[in-house]
């Protein structure tokens, strides 16, 4: 039983350090750089809110525990006791004390991460807006001699016969000349 174990585990081995030397190597594996319209805006967003939101936690968990502190020193009289002291090594803080300060910078950074997150998706709509707005305006004729960047084209030379090959009889209604009279 050892010796058959002993031999598959050489057969994985050879297999795995083997088999790689086969594959085809016509696959690059240099990184392309992400296109525009390779990723929905909405998760563009998601992501954004998301770095947004967990890059502002470890300034915001300081600040609002810097706060906590001033506030609880505040609130006990200014006792030396509850100085807030950032360089202490133990903490002077409760479990509910730290769940509550940690609970805060979390709501705070979600908060700065969802109003990021509102802020550019109304700036994009009023940039669309304005763009559509812009772009459906009534349209002006600006006559070739009042526009400076106007380049007069000549008209095409008349056909050799003279006509256009379409007549119009007294009604105004057209038919095509043909050689073949009663045609």
């Amino acid at each position: 039983m050892k010796k058959l174990m002993r031999k598959i585990l050489i057969l994985i081995c050879a297999c795995t350090i083997v088999l790689p030397s086969y594959a085809d190597d016509s696959t690059t594996t240099t990184p392309e750089p992400y296109t525009d319209d390779e990723f929905p805006q909405f998760m563009k967003d998601a992501r954004r809110a998301e770095i947004i939101t967990l890059g502002a936690m470890p300034f915001v968990t300081l600040n609002a525990t810097f706060g906590y502190s001033f506030v609880r020193y505040c609130q006990h009289d200014f006792s030396s006791d509850y100085f807030p002291n950032p360089f202490s090594k133990t903490s002077s803080y409760t479990e509910d004390e730290q769940k509550t300060i940690l609970f805060t910078a979390i709501g705070i950074s979600v908060g700065i991460g969802l109003t990021d997150l509102i802020v550019s998706i109304v700036k994009r709509n009023i940039k669309k807006q304005k763009l559509l707005r812009e772009n459906t305006g009534p349209i002006q004729i600006t006559p070739i001699e009042q526009d400076e960047d106007a380049v007069q084209l000549p008209l095409p030379p008349p056909p050799p016969d003279g006509g256009d090959g379409v007549t119009t009889d007294a009604a105004g209604n057209g038919a095509e000349e043909s050689d073949a009279a009663g045609e």
